[in-house]
């Protein structure tokens, strides 16, 4: 098991004191300082962005811009909340506001996404020795297609569901963030549970028995159609750490037994790792004029 890399930013265990110093040592011109705050944030960014989108490429360039953001206005933070609910509220802002990415325009709907589910590579037929042989492949689908899913819930419900119900942020902190009551988020987040949930007891066979097994039918599939090269693991990623075990435990106590059967599954996936900090560099610490604008050289 690989040594931890960071901690969930929400979570009471976070070192807020510490932020705040190598935010004043960023805003004083130390680039070391600011690199420091974008490894800390940057995989529990991307991650969320991975969720929301679901292309890693897509989730990878909406961070980036997202970070770019912070990095081009540290100067303007003056301390009046803490470092971490202004990064977020610029990083969600941007989220919610960006261009629509492939993903979104290819899965608009739980109809036509069921639709989909319903109509495509359903006759084929996986054996035993294929279970084993594709075990990779089929959870690297099971989790694609879980994240459509969350693709057919509006903008504002898909973070709301990734942030309250994935990553159990408090609902007055992600209201915050989001610049809505607490009220509101919890009666969002709620029919947000409803819709999806539903979804899932309606179409998917690892919740309703009832329901025809897809995964292993829809890897097969794709590896016939050469979406999928298992031997060349090309879409595999290094599971470090499942979601649930970053997540923050304060919500853990309100999810019922119900909720949970349907929550295990988007918490099982992997939280990933990708260094943005390279492309981010590219962009920003070494275009000069840029450095002395924001005082980062």
């Amino acid at each position: 098991m690989r040594r931890k890399k960071c901690m969930n930013p929400f979570s009471e265990k976070y070192d807020a004191q510490k932020e705040m110093l190598l935010v004043k040592e960023a805003q004083s011109g130390d680039q070391n300082s600011l690199e420091k705050l974008v490894i800390i944030h940057q995989r529990f960014i991307y991650n969320i962005a991975l969720k929301f989108v679901r292309n890693a490429d897509d989730a990878a360039d909406l961070s980036q811009e997202a970070i770019i953001k912070m990095i081009t206005s540290i100067s303007q933070f003056k301390g009046k909340s803490s470092f971490r609910t202004w990064l977020y509220k610029i990083v969600l802002n941007h989220f919610l506001t960006s261009s629509g990415k492939r993903p979104e325009l290819e899965v608009r709907s739980f109809e036509d996404y069921g639709t989909f589910l319903d109509n495509v590579y359903n006759e084929e037929i996986m054996t035993e020795e294929e279970h084993k042989q594709y075990e990779d492949a089929i959870i690297l689908v099971r989790n694609n297609c879980m994240t459509s899913m969350l693709l057919c819930l509006d903008r504002q419900q898909r973070l709301i569901f990734i942030l309250g119900a994935i990553f159990n942020c408090k609902s007055n902190v992600a209201a915050r963030l989001l610049g809505i009551t607490a009220e509101n988020f919890r009666k969002q987040l709620s029919r947000a549970k409803s819709d999806l949930f539903q979804f899932m007891e309606n179409k998917c066979g690892l919740m309703n028995p009832d329901n025809p097994c897809r995964c292993p039918k829809k890897t097969k599939g794709f590896i016939n159609d050469g979406l999928i090269d298992p031997s060349h693991n090309q879409f595999k990623v290094e599971v470090v750490r499942e979601i649930k075990e970053i997540a923050s435990e304060n919500n853990k106590k309100l999810d019922n037994l119900m909720e949970g059967k349907y929550l295990a599954f988007f918490k099982s996936q992997p939280f990933e790792d990708r260094n943005l900090l390279n492309d981010i560099s590219k962009k920003i610490f070494f275009q000069k004029d840029l450095l002395q604008l924001f005082r980062l050289n």
